[in-house]
Formats: structure tokens, sequence, C-alpha cells
């Protein structure tokens, strides 16, 4: 087919981008064809390529759009041909894409790459990638020609994924368990807020690279490193107790579960841990077995201390009635006056286990008392036994208002005074000194007397319920320095004694100070 010069060389000189006409030859006439210099196979080239071509001039007007912008935006080529390629452009973008467009113009080359939004025309927005190449001074071509392929599926899916892993750092952030990710060498990668405070440390890079196995006490190395093995093995290991250090090498119980992050092969990449601190379970799983403890001796006492009186009253119940049978009214009196007796042992028996209880409720209400008060009114209780004992009774120092329950700590100075006194012994001078020292958020009160002492190998079951030890002789019910042990602990104090047989014995303890 032949085609006249003139039409040819008049869609060069319109400035347009063309690809020859149907039967247009590329090279000079009457050359054999070349398949793939023949202009059909170029136009169906650029017509079914993937990415949408475009041609721009220098102002950035549209010269020439691929079908594929149908395909991907919706408009036909020839509704954007002559219009500005910018009018499109999301206003937000406009700005970058006009500056990546004025340096392409600028230089002849490719330009670098630019993400933006361009309007659909069903009115949505897509994103698109672009890459240009200067032949404005090619006289083949003359524009920008712009390579874009559609990204909107990628963009979709890393925000998906942005907002995945930012639901997943602030599940990490809200988990009340310090969270640690490591290789499988156990060298940290990420640690959370929590594992920072956890262990003491003010900045994630003084973690980051650290093998985890040691925040593990030296002694619990092996067993961290078995409990990582084993999660590598098994995928999962939960619950497992050891010691961990804090940054100033001070120890603490904690509970770990380790569990393996794979790729999506499948294969193990990682180590996550999860850690939390049990030393409050600890305190009252030690708390549960002390109680366990005065439970057996409650067991033990009810089932002696207590029916013991109780047989006595029935066996002298039952010789009263055989003596009132026979006419014997002394024996009858004298069986009477024994199960008196012995319903008086019971009561003081009933009523020392209720104090001893009482003693170990905590308030949930925080109280406030002037323990010198409290100590006045105690020795107020105790001046006909004072004076009896022919004992003086001396305050040391000022005491302060403290956080505790004014029944308990009366209690506390109640038993301890009153034991003072009562295993005072035949000492000439009998004294008992009471006093006060702050420590810090705590105070350290002290019952001192001059009495007979207490021998070093007793000095911790004193405190146990319904031990009764006694130096002297005196009789006791074993109660009150337990009951004494339980008011102290719940107030979150403690208390020991320090003495030597013959030389006295101060009892000591601690409350918490008023304001700290």
């Amino acid at each position: 087919m032949e085609v006249d010069p003139k039409t040819k060389a008049a869609r060069k000189s319109e400035g347009g981008y063309c690809f020859p006409a149907e039967g247009e030859q590329a090279s000079g006439e009457g050359e054999a064809p070349d398949s793939k210099s023949h202009p059909d196979f170029l136009r169906r080239l650029v017509e079914y390529t993937l990415d949408m071509i475009s041609v721009l001039d220098a102002e950035g007007r549209v010269v020439y759009n691929s079908p594929s912008l149908t395909r991907y935006l919706g408009y036909l080529p020839e509704e954007l041909e002559g219009r500005s390629a910018f009018e499109l452009v999301h206003p937000e973008d406009l700005p970058r894409v006009l500056e990546a467009f004025r340096k392409g113009t600028a230089a002849p080359g490719v330009t670098e790459k630019v993400e933006y939004r361009y309007r659909h025309k069903d009115g949505s927005w897509r994103f698109l990638e672009s890459e240009a190449v200067n032949l404005l001074h090619d006289p083949a071509v003359r524009g920008m020609v712009i390579s874009s392929h559609d990204v909107s599926d990628r963009k979709r899916m890393e925000e998906e994924l942005r907002e995945s892993e930012e639901m997943h750092r602030s599940l990490v952030r809200a988990s009340p368990d310090a969270v640690t990710v490591s290789d499988l060498e156990g060298n940290i990668t990420y640690v959370s807020p929590q594992t920072l405070r956890l262990h003491g440390f003010e900045r994630e890079e003084e973690l980051l690279g650290l093998n985890a196995i040691r925040l593990a006490a030296r002694e619990d190395r092996d067993k961290a490193l078995a409990i990582y093995r084993l999660a590598i093995n098994e995928g999962m290991v939960r619950n497992a107790e050891l010691t961990a250090l804090k940054k100033d090498g001070s120890r603490f119980p904690v509970e770990l579960s380790v569990a393996v992050i794979r790729d999506t092969q499948g294969e193990p990449r990682g180590l996550v841990a999860f850690t939390r601190d049990i030393s409050e379970r600890k305190k009252m799983e030690m708390e549960l077995r002390n109680r366990n403890e005065e439970l057996e001796a409650f067991a033990h006492t009810i089932s002696h201390d207590l029916l013991t009186p109780v047989a006595i009253v029935e066996g002298y119940a039952k010789a009263a009635l055989e003596a009132d049978a026979e006419g014997r009214p002394e024996a009858e009196r004298e069986c009477l006056e024994a199960i008196a007796r012995g319903a008086r042992r019971m009561s003081e028996l009933i009523n020392s286990l209720l104090q001893y209880a009482q003693a170990g409720h905590a308030e949930l209400e925080e109280l406030t008392v002037d323990s010198e008060e409290v100590l006045l009114e105690v020795l107020m209780d105790l001046e006909e036994e004072i004076q009896r004992k022919g004992a003086s009774v001396r305050i040391c120092d000022r005491l302060p208002v403290v956080r505790a329950e004014a029944v308990k700590l009366r209690q506390v100075f109640f038993n301890l005074i009153g034991n003072a006194l009562k295993h005072m012994g035949e000492v000439e001078d009998p004294r008992v000194e009471i006093g006060a020292q702050d420590r810090g958020d705590m105070a350290v009160f002290r019952v001192s007397d001059n009495g007979v002492g207490i021998p070093s190998a007793l000095q911790e079951q004193i405190f146990e319920p319904f031990k009764h030890f006694s130096m002297d002789g005196t009789p006791g019910l074993g109660i009150g320095l337990s009951t004494v042990k339980r008011a102290v602990r719940s107030w979150g104090g403690r208390i020991w004694v320090e003495s030597s047989p013959g030389e006295g014995a101060t009892f000591l303890f601690t409350v918490p100070v008023a304001g700290s």
C-alpha cells in the first residue's frame, strides 16, 4: 500500500506522537519488512503492555495514552489528550509530582520513580508509581515518556500490614508481661517497655544484641538455655519458673513462656519470650504455707488442749453425780469446783484463739495511729500487774505516728509487756524499757526487760502458736507471741528477739511510718 509522503510529514509537523499507520514503513520505502521493526509489532507492544504508557509535552499536557489507561483508570485515551496530566493528581501529592516532572524536563535520561494518587473516572483514588524518560529532544517523540503502573493493591497491603504491626505493637505495649524477641541463638532483637522496667533498664539499646540467657541468675542459666532449646524443638514452653536479674544485680523470681517465631515457609527464625515477675505470688504462697502450718496448730489445739478440759469437766460431772447419789456433799463440792476451773480454762483458751485469729485480719482501709497514745493506754491496763511485780517501766523515745490499726498495735504492746512482766523471774530490780527509731519508711520498736532471758535455740519457736516455753515455770497457753507475730505481719512488718539466758530479752518489731 502506497502512503503519501506529505501525509506522513504532515503528521510529524503537527507535533503529536503517532505510531505509523497500518501499511506504512518504519524505514526506507521498498525495504523488506522486519517483524521487530514492523509498525504492527510496535503498536501491539505498546497497546498490550501491562504498564500505562503516556507521553507529555514540556508543559505536561497529554499527547498520548496507551489503551491500558482504560483498564487502570477508566478513561478512554482520547478523553485526556490535550489536558494537563496534573489535573487529576491528588492535591497533597501534586507538589512532589510537579517537582519530579520539573527535574525530569531539565535533563535527558530516566527520572527517579515517584508514587502518588490519581483520580479514577469513578471518583476514587488509585496509587500509581511512575517513571519517565526525557525524549523532548528526540524528533521522533518530542515528549516525556511516562511508564506508570497501579500500585493500589500493594499500598493497601502495606497499609494492612502497617495496621497489623501497629495492632501487635499495641498488644505488646498493653501486655502485663515483658516481651522479648531474640534470634535462634538467643541474641535479643526487640524488647517491650515492660522488659526494660522488669529488669531495671532505661534504654532499649542497652539490651539489643545481649544474649537473653544473661538476664537469668547465674545458677539458672543452664535451665534457661534448656527452656529455649526445648521451645525450638517443640514450638513452645509454658510457665517455667526461674530466678532473673535486674541491671543492678538484684534477683527476683519470674515465670517464663517461650514460643518459636516461624517464617512463611514454617521454618524457625526466632524466639519470643513472655516474662512476668512472680514475687508477689511467691510471697502469697509462703503466706499460704505459713497459714497452713497455723491451721495444723489450730487442729492440734482443738484436738488436745481444748478437748482435755472438756474431758476433765465431763469426768468431774460424772463424779459429782455419783457423789450426790451417795450423799457425799463434800466430794460433790470438790467436783463442782474442778468443773468450774475446767470451764474457766476453756474460756481462756477460746478467747485466746479469737484474739489470735483477729490479729491476722488485714484491714482494707489504711489507718494511722499515735503509737505513744496506744502504749500509755496499755500501761494503764497493766498498772496493777506492774505494781504487783514492783517493776519500773520507762519510755525511752518519742514514739512515732504509724500506719497500723490501733487494736492490733495494742495487742502487740499488751502481749510483749505482759510477757516481760510475767517471765521476769526473781530479779531484784525488774525493769521494762520501750523505745523506737525511724529506719526510712519503717519504725523499729523495742520492748526490753532484764528478766531470765531466752535460749537461742528457742528464739524462733516462741512465735509458733500453742508452743509454750517458760524458763521460770510460769504457766501459759503459748498463744500470746504468735498473736503478736500475726498482728505485726498484718501491717507488713516483722518481729524478732535478741536475748541470752540470764541477761533479759529485747523484742523488736517494725511498723510502717505514717506518710511513708
